[in-house]
């Protein structure tokens, strides 16, 4: 309980501070603040095999792979829905190639959250107008990823306040997990019986 308080005590006043000043920072679109900063702190949170560098590295290509994918629908792709339905196929399945050729390091999972980010920051912009997308693309990329990074500093700093101890209490009784310091070793909770 003590690192969920910490944390999200300090992500929701982060939150705020770049919501309410982020303008000062070149942010044009403060409404990707939530966004980025609860997306960061999700990456920062979960707990793998999978260290900080390579679930942000992961992200990282998420988030150019997206970013690539709205470029094919603004040059190249029809907007129609064929169009869009090719780009999340091609996004969707390089990323996937991409994490799968890296044999573990690059996390699917945090990929995927790269690319929500874009999709989330930049999709409304893009139906509006896809011939701005040099522009305006380069700002939704550069907001949410500024925010995700709050988000990402935040949460380790929280859970190095806080300490891990609640990785582990977190969990239900009696289930099985890998420890993040042990790769592949399986540990079993249980709880003691309260009596």
């Amino acid at each position: 309980m003590r690192r969920t308080l910490i944390v999200g005590g300090l992500l929701a006043v982060f939150a705020a501070l770049l919501a309410q000043f982020g303008g000062t920072l070149g942010m044009e679109q403060i409404r990707s603040a939530l966004l980025g900063a609860t997306l960061g702190a999700s990456l920062g949170l979960v707990p793998g095999a999978a260290g900080p560098l390579s679930r942000a590295g992961a992200f990282l290509a998420g988030v150019v792979l997206a970013w690539a994918g709205y470029a094919l629908r603004a040059g190249v792709l029809p907007d129609s829905p064929g169009g869009r339905a090719i780009a999340a196929f091609l996004v969707i399945a390089v990323l996937t190639g991409v994490c799968a050729a890296s044999f573990g390091r690059l996390p699917l999972w945090s990929a995927l959250l790269g690319v929500a980010a874009i999709a989330g920051a930049y999709e409304y912009a893009f139906g509006i107008d896809p011939t701005a997308f040099t522009s305006q693309s380069v700002t939704a990329a550069t907001t949410v990823l500024l925010a995700a990074a709050v988000g990402f500093l935040v949460s380790a700093v929280g859970v190095a306040f806080a300490g891990d101890d609640e990785l582990v209490a977190d969990r239900p009784s009696g289930t099985t997990f890998t420890s993040p310091d042990a790769p592949g070793i399986a540990v079993r909770h249980d709880r003691p019986s309260e009596a």
